[in-house]
């Protein structure tokens, strides 16, 4: 299951989902103060959690960590619960670290990015969100915090997922990703207050192989 929960926040990047259908006026509101928001942003640093509500064994899986992005293509999801996992991108591979088999799977960014998204990251998507998706305004609008809920369709793609965000409707930010799959299962990401424009290095993004670690290697 924890490698069901990494997979998770790997979905959660690439935003490649089903929406659903409601006031498009409304959202094109909300999606110019978003890009206007990221437009500014070349690399944020957040706290995470994450829950996974499994369907068939009627369980939650929660982990958290940190996670950090940089446009146009990097990022870092660092698991600090239950296990120190981790999932890196440069913008040309994606490494997934599992530290309990001391394992690292290795796979090209373009073949898990697919279609127009393949140069992207979150911050990068936030910023053109309106020429790569259409949005529409979430059932209900708002969830209990009061953040407005954006449901996302990714132009000209077939997609057997949908993701739904929530945004801070006074600063836009991004708070919540849930993502939803056709077994009935949901997975939610709640993000922290974020650190922005740190100047991370390119470097950061790079893993760095643990002594002893087996790598698996994907096209």
């Amino acid at each position: 299951m924890r490698k069901i929960a990494l997979a998770a926040a790997l979905f959660a990047t690439s935003l490649l989902f089903t929406a659903q259908p409601a006031r498009t006026q409304d959202a094109a509101a909300v999606v110019s103060g978003i890009q206007k928001k990221y437009a500014s942003i070349t690399d944020l640093k957040s706290s995470f959690t994450q829950e996974i509500r499994t369907k068939d064994r009627d369980e939650k899986i929660s982990s958290s960590g940190k996670v950090w992005f940089k446009k146009p293509a990097m990022m870092k999801w660092q698991y600090e619960e239950p296990w120190k996992d981790t999932i890196v991108s440069d913008g040309k591979k994606v490494w997934h670290f599992y530290s309990q088999e001391n394992q690292v799977v290795e796979t090209e960014f373009d073949s898990v990015w697919a279609g127009s998204l393949g140069s992207y990251t979150v911050i990068s998507i936030l910023e053109d969100l309106d020429r790569l998706f259409d949005v529409r305004i979430g059932a209900g609008s708002k969830d209990e915090r009061g953040n407005i809920l954006l449901n996302l369709r990714q132009k000209e793609q077939e997609q057997a997922k949908q993701v739904t965000i929530a945004v801070d409707p006074k600063t836009y930010t991004l708070r919540r990703i849930i993502i939803g799959d056709l077994f009935g299962n949901t997975t939610i990401i709640e993000l922290g207050a974020a650190e922005v424009n740190l100047g991370t290095p390119d470097s950061f993004f790079t893993f760095r192989k643990p002594e002893g670690t087996e790598t698996v290697t994907f096209p």
